[in-house]
């Protein structure tokens, strides 16, 4: 045992892509600019008030201290830019070698090493004012965790170049999950960040996982998705409400929208059988629609109508009220996550997921060679549909109300754009795509107005501070998907059957398809 987890940490013998290397230099150099930009410390009511690392450069020298952030400076630069240097090597062919990468790796560690005496020296010691006057109330903003983190990943990334080119998903987990892990404390003063890591991140991310089943495992078009998403919500809000007077425990209610999920996920695969690409896609949609509608008509008196089920029972798990905490959902669905993940690269690894595979490439192949096509398709049905569930159930829990508003086509498209974009059949950029897709459209464009406002006062630009960004949403949102498909049409992080597949479509030459089946 001990063996093959230390030969999964040596590197591979084949190049995988070099695509989980440029998303982590380059999240590294954001993280640092971050982290040089923004207030390191703050007071208990100045939210997003205080000093940076660049107001410190900028003022007069108070001692040690600020020869420690001079030098810090110097670290970051080279970091910061590193990821430039390494594009204009590649359009020069003249990679840049060791050497390159020993010095980066040296930055990045002494950076680290800076930020936490800096941090020591300011926090704990109090010897110099370097980012004004701190007291007992004073906040350690996250700033101070991102920079931290940023040059903890430029150590990983700098350290182990072969190893991330070979192992791209493993070398993405490592990186990602202690971000995950600890994103509740490094933005503990940021309590709108965490709603939106646990409602938009962490939901979408199970939904994606699910409609990656689907579309990316068995190539089964499902445009209907969000059914699946609002029927575990309503099974949560009716078991966990006053509106039938019926209160499970959480942990209950979580297995219950999962089931009852699967198992109108294969009434909905049953008619299904016989139908394929835009045929199937078409049916998909259709009950897509009709689950909403459903809802808003109150079918049964079961879903309370357009006003839909209010005054969900918050979950109270292992004696912790999650109450209106953001951080409990988050951790419990980063879990879930996780388990998720494990759960069905296995499943990809055994016989079902190789008959998903024959049944996407060709499923009249797969039908000659003995594979039960009927099954296959209900259970990928069944599975992606339980993880749907899993996610309306933590939903309905999260927000206390359910409306049939919550459940409309754009969620199914919105799923689907994620795995199109983090790369189909891929689980690592599905949770990729997840992360950058809800970054982007459910948290830093609703938030433009605010930073656009502040930039506007600093550069005095009052024209910057009349934009109204949130009204762009989606043609960010199309842009983006547009110039995926143009430059990178397999996603940002495509699995290795999928990237042969497209080199071959073009002409390329590469390692033979059969080779790769099977391996996401």
């Amino acid at each position: 045992m001990l063996n093959r987890l230390f030969r999964l940490f040596r590197p591979g013998s084949r190049v995988q892509g070099t695509g989980v290397f440029w998303i982590l230099s380059g999240t590294a150099a954001f993280l640092l600019l971050m982290g040089w930009l923004l207030p390191w410390f703050v007071g208990p009511f100045s939210a997003g008030a205080g000093s940076s690392p660049q107001d410190v450069v900028v003022s007069s020298p108070t001692g040690i201290g600020t020869i420690l952030v001079y030098v810090l400076a110097v670290t970051m630069l080279i970091l910061v830019l590193s990821p430039l240097a390494e594009l204009g090597a590649r359009f020069a062919r003249r990679p840049l070698g060791r050497r390159a990468d020993r010095v980066r790796l040296v930055a990045a560690l002494t950076g680290l090493v800076l930020t936490i005496a800096v941090w020591l020296l300011v926090r704990v010691f109090q010897e110099e004012p370097l980012f004004g006057t701190t007291s007992s109330n004073t906040t350690t903003d996250s700033a101070v965790w991102l920079t931290m983190y940023g040059y903890a990943l430029a150590a990983i990334i700098y350290a182990s170049r072969r190893w991330m080119i070979t192992r791209p998903n493993l070398a993405f987990g490592v990186a990602a999950l202690p971000f995950g892990v600890l994103l509740p404390g490094m933005f503990h003063q940021a309590p709108d960040f965490l709603l939106w890591a646990a409602s938009s991140l962490a939901i979408y991310t199970l939904l994606a996982l699910g409609l990656n089943v689907v579309v990316g495992f068995a190539g089964l078009l499902d445009l209907g998705y969000a059914a699946f998403f609002a029927i575990g919500a309503y099974a949560c809000a009716s078991l966990a409400s006053p509106a039938h007077h019926i209160h499970l425990p959480f942990w209950v209610l979580i297995f219950i929208g999962a089931w009852v999920a699967s198992l109108f996920g294969a009434v909905l695969g049953a008619p299904t059988l016989r139908l394929r690409g835009d045929y199937l896609a078409i049916v998909t949609l259709g009950f897509g629609e009709i689950v909403p509608d459903l809802a808003t008509n109150n079918v049964f008196n079961l879903t309370g109508g357009p006003n839909g089920i209010s005054g969900i029972d918050s979950p109270t798990v292992f004696g912790l009220h999650f109450g209106n905490n953001p951080q409990y959902f988050y951790w419990t669905l980063l879990v879930l996550v996780i388990v998720v993940v494990v759960l069905l690269r296995n499943i990809y690894q055994t016989r079902v997921g190789r008959a998903w595979v024959a049944l996407r490439e060709d499923e009249v192949a797969a039908a000659a060679t003995g594979i039960n096509t009927t099954s296959t398709k209900l259970l990928a049905f069944a599975i992606g549909a339980s993880v749907s569930g899993l996610a309306g159930a933590f939903y309905g829990a999260l927000v206390t109300i359910v409306s049939p508003d919550d459940f409309s086509f754009s969620i199914s498209i919105a799923v689907l754009s994620i795995i199109v974009l983090g790369g189909i059949g891929n689980i690592t950029g599905v949770i990729l795509g997840s992360f950058v897709l809800t970054f982007v459209i459910f948290w830093a464009l609703p938030h433009m107005n605010e930073w656009s406002t502040t930039v506007s006062q600093t550069l005095n630009v009052q024209a910057l501070a009349s934009i109204d960004f949130s009204s762009y949403t989606y043609i960010v949102y199309g842009a983006a998907l547009i110039l995926m498909m143009l430059f990178r049409p397999g996603g940002l992080l495509p699995s290795r059957a999928r990237r042969i597949e497209l080199e071959h479509n073009t002409g390329g030459e590469g390692e033979s398809l059969a080779a790769v089946q099977g391996i996401a």
